[in-house]
């Protein structure tokens, strides 16, 4: 797969989706977000993600006003979080106000919530259809739950964000994605750090001279995933970029694809704390 630093991935609705972004969680407010923001837009990143849970998006806003680079050059993902699934337009202009934005180019469910669905993905659709989100999509859908609003959307959603990586995805997510046009897009994609000492990951990283961390990132690109990993330092955020001068062989990623545990995946890609087995919004998908 042929990849840079600018790659994008095409939507279900036409627009270019960068590759590969910057993800903001726990990031705190101020100095700190605008710095890291500013970083990596400095390295080539123009993909930032954030959201109404983070609280920084005051702070993303600025950073992304104050770059020099053309607004149409970057991308910028928020979300609506689940207590204002009743006033969602009211919580997306408000996201709007602390962005000082005139558009984000993706809007987000952060979180299903049971019987809530079709409700909130129509005024989600309203958004778009506004023109004030470019693309609107969801995050930590199930298979079944990403099949129903498939199924019972005016605008498809483009993109589904969830947990993954090389150790641990959602199959089932990941082959509806592929074979619907829903971008798959991973969040925590180097798992915090953890087992990023794992033997295979490592042996991978020393063939091609890379760390093991970019490794991980080259893996779900060359699955056409979009990867947001996090960082707050410099230094591993330049590098987290620096994974388009090599690729990983068939045979590799042979090996690190069977990291991937399907029992464990599916705990850890929904996030499901919100879910219950008995989903009335889609219990006859």
């Amino acid at each position: 797969m042929d990849l840079t630093l600018g790659s994008t991935i095409r939507l279900n609705n036409g627009a270019e989706m960068p590759r590969l972004g910057l993800g903001v969680y726990q990031v705190p407010e101020g100095a700190i977000t605008e710095t890291v923001v500013a970083w990596a837009l400095a390295d080539g990143y123009r993909h930032i993600d954030t959201a109404e849970l983070y609280r920084n998006e005051a702070s993303v806003g600025l950073a992304v006003r104050e770059s020099g680079i053309p607004r149409g050059d970057i991308w910028v993902t928020t979300k609506l979080w689940p207590t204002d699934f009743l006033h969602v337009q009211s919580a997306f202009d408000l996201s709007m106000t602390r962005l000082g934005l005139e558009y984000v180019d993706l809007y987000l469910i952060h979180f299903p919530v049971p019987g809530l669905i079709r409700r909130v993905w129509k005024a989600m659709e309203s958004i778009a259809a506004s023109g004030r989100a470019r693309a609107i999509g969801v995050s930590n859908f199930r298979a079944r739950q990403l099949a129903y609003l498939l199924q019972h959307s005016t605008i498809p959603p483009s993109v589904n964000q969830v947990r993954a990586s090389v150790f641990a995805y959602n199959h089932k997510v990941y082959e509806l994605c592929q074979a619907e046009n829903v971008a798959f897009e991973a969040y925590s994609p180097l798992r915090r750090g953890k087992d990023h000492d794992h033997p295979v990951v490592t042996r991978a990283a020393a063939g091609y001279d890379k760390s093991p961390a970019q490794v991980m990132l080259r893996w779900a690109l060359q699955k056409n995933m979009v990867v947001i990993p996090k960082s707050q330092h410099e230094a591993r955020i330049a590098q987290n970029a620096d994974i388009f001068d090599f690729a990983i062989s068939d045979a590799d990623m042979g090996l690190l694809d069977a990291l991937a545990s399907q029992s464990t995946a599916v705990k850890l890609a929904t996030g499901s704390w919100w879910w219950t087995r008995a989903d009335p919004d889609t219990k006859r998908a």
